[in-house]
């Protein structure tokens, strides 16, 4: 299997991880006194950063290639780019909702949990489609060039935070959470 394809698998489980905190699991809240809203913050401003930015434009081009090679279904290919846009939009837009409910502004708390409980199911959703049909369908189809290219590509990428050695500092309780939840004992290394 391609190494990017296995990094983007070892991604999909740092993020899964993070749907399993945002969908309810762990119970964040998105109360100003909530013991754990920074590490709400952390993590919707760790997807808006990361895999909106450079996990999804990695995925949105290997769609284009195997459209471009007639290896993948149209409409799979536009739902997997309408997917990432989708989680891009509201990604950005939980955020403002958190700060507007956590300022106690003109957002319910309640409200602005359902709609992260919503955003982890899409996300979830959404990479249950990448690994039953993309990455295959990538692995099968895409040759040396086509990944050559997408190396190419992502070198304007960045690195995942919370599986950069060490972790990236703003992300640091983030990764423990998330470490301690798959009880892996990397509570300080990668995930």
């Amino acid at each position: 299997m391609p190494t990017l394809i296995e990094r983007l698998l070892a991604e999909h489980v740092t993020l899964k991880r993070l749907v399993r905190l945002l969908g309810g699991e762990m119970s964040l809240r998105a109360a100003p006194c909530a013991p754990d809203i920074a590490l709400l913050v952390d993590a919707l401003y760790y997807l808006t950063r990361f895999p909106d930015v450079s996990h999804h434009m990695l995925e949105d081009r290997i769609v284009e290639l195997l459209l471009a090679k007639q290896a993948l279904p149209a409409s799979f290919g536009h739902e997997v780019e309408a997917q990432h846009a989708t989680l891009f939009r509201q990604g950005l837009e939980l955020l403002q909702d958190l700060e507007a409910a956590v300022r106690e502004e003109n957002m319910s708390q309640e409200l602005v949990e359902i709609h992260i409980r919503e955003y982890a199911q899409l996300l979830q959703r959404n990479m249950d489609v990448e690994e039953a049909i993309l990455f295959p369908a990538a692995v099968r189809h895409l040759d040396g060039d086509d990944f050559r290219a997408l190396a190419l590509l992502d070198v304007y990428g960045q690195p995942d935070p919370l599986l950069q050695t060490p972790v990236d500092e703003r992300f640091a309780q983030l990764h423990r959470v998330i470490a301690s939840e798959a009880g892996c004992g990397c509570g300080g290394g990668n995930l």
